[in-house]
């Protein structure tokens, strides 16, 4: 659900592809991905879907349960980016925070 939305968003597909790597794990009853899961620190414990951000080495910074993103029957496009915009990587520049 949430790759259509961002398909069909063109804000929220700029915002991500400014700053991230969008990636989609697929868990389902063939497929639980369970190595990849635990070497994220079980996101699975928030329900599916979840979002992960990642740094550049692949070490997790975040974990989002997405209902706090939806609105309605769907996603919310201000929150959606509210939320990259506060883990993209420039957000995360320590020169930002210094005096």
């Amino acid at each position: 659900m949430f790759e259509k939305f961002k398909n069909e968003n063109t804000k929220v597909d700029s915002t991500i592809n400014n700053g991230f790597v969008f990636l989609h794990i697929n868990y389902s009853k063939e497929n639980k991905n369970l190595e990849v899961l635990q070497s994220f620190s079980y996101p699975q414990r928030f329900g599916f879907p979840v979002f992960l951000v990642l740094d550049a080495n692949g070490t997790r910074l975040h974990t989002q349960n997405s209902a706090y993103l939806e609105e309605g029957e769907g996603y919310s496009e201000q929150k959606i980016i509210d939320f990259l915009n506060h883990w993209n990587p420039s957000a995360l520049d320590p020169v930002l925070y210094t005096k």
